[in-house]
C-alpha cells in the first residue's frame, strides 16, 4: 500500500523539461540578484532602494512560478532556482531585520529552527532515495504570510517610525505566520517518515518533488 499526498498538497503539473534560459529560468537568475542587492542595502540603510529591490524580488517570486506555469515552461533548473532563491530571500530578510532589531532574535530563531529541522528531514530523506516532500497550501500560506508581515514590519519601522501599532501587528502577524510555518514543517516531516516506512528499500514516493514557485 502506498502512502497518498497530504490533502492540501498542490498539484504537480507534467514533467519538467531540460530547458535552461527560459523566461522563469532568467526571472528567477535577477530574483538571486536581487536579493543580494537588497541584502547590501539593508546593511548600508539605504532603507528606500532597499524597499524597491525587496519588492522587486517578491513580484518575481509569483511571476516565475506563474509563467512557468501557464507557459509550459517547468524546467528541471526551475525546480532548483526557485526554492533556492526563496531561501536566501527568506534567510536575507530574516536575518538583516534581526541585525537591525527591527524584529526580535527570538523570531530569528523560531524561523531558522523550523527550516533546520525540515533541512534535516530532506537530508535523511535523500540518504533513505525519498524524494522531497509535496508542497502543501499550509506551507504556501505560511511563506505568504511571512512575506508579508516581515516586509511590513521593516516598512513600519523605516517610513512610520512613530506607527508602533504598526510595526506591533507586524510583529504579531509575523509570529502567528511562523507558527503556520511550523506546523506546515512538522507535516513535511511526517510526510517524509511515513513514505520512508513505506519504502524500506528505498523506493522512490508515488508523487514527487515541489512544484516551481513553491517550497517546503
Amino acid at each position: 500500500m502506498t502512502p497518498s499526498a497530504p490533502q492540501d498538497a498542490v498539484p504537480i503539473g507534467d514533467a519538467p523539461s531540460g530547458a535552461v534560459w527560459t523566461v522563469p529560468n532568467v526571472i528567477s537568475m535577477v530574483r538571486i540578484v536581487l536579493i543580494f542587492v537588497f541584502t547590501w542595502l539593508l546593511i548600508v540603510e539605504s532603507d528606500g532602494w532597499a524597499i524597491a529591490a525587496l519588492a522587486a524580488a517578491g513580484i518575481s517570486d509569483f511571476l516565475d512560478g506563474y509563467l512557468a506555469r501557464r507557459w509550459n515552461q517547468v524546467t528541471v533548473l526551475g525546480r532548483l532556482l526557485d526554492p533556492t532563491a526563496d531561501r536566501l530571500l527568506t534567510i536575507a530578510v530574516v536575518l538583516g531585520l534581526g541585525i537591525r532589531g527591527i524584529i526580535p532574535w527570538w523570531l530569528v530563531g523560531v524561523l531558522f529552527a523550523r527550516d533546520i529541522v525540515v533541512g534535516i528531514a530532506l537530508l535523511w530523506a535523500r540518504s533513505r532515495h525519498v524524494d522531497s516532500p509535496q508542497v502543501t497550501m499550509t506551507g504556501k500560506w505560511a511563506t505568504a504570510l511571512l512575506y508579508f508581515f516581515l516586509p511590513l514590519a521593516y516598512l513600519a519601522d523605516v517610513a512610520f517610525p512613530t506607527a508602533t501599532w504598526l510595526h506591533t501587528v507586524a510583529i504579531i502577524g509575523a509570529v502567528a505566520a511562523a507558527v503556520l510555518y511550523w506546523l506546515a514543517g512538522l507535516g513535511y516531516v511526517r510526510d517524509v517518515r511515513v513514505r520512508a516506512a513505506s519504502h524500506p528499500r528505498g523506493a522512490e514516493a508515488p508523487y514527487t518533488g515541489t512544484t516551481e514557485g513553491s517550497t517546503p
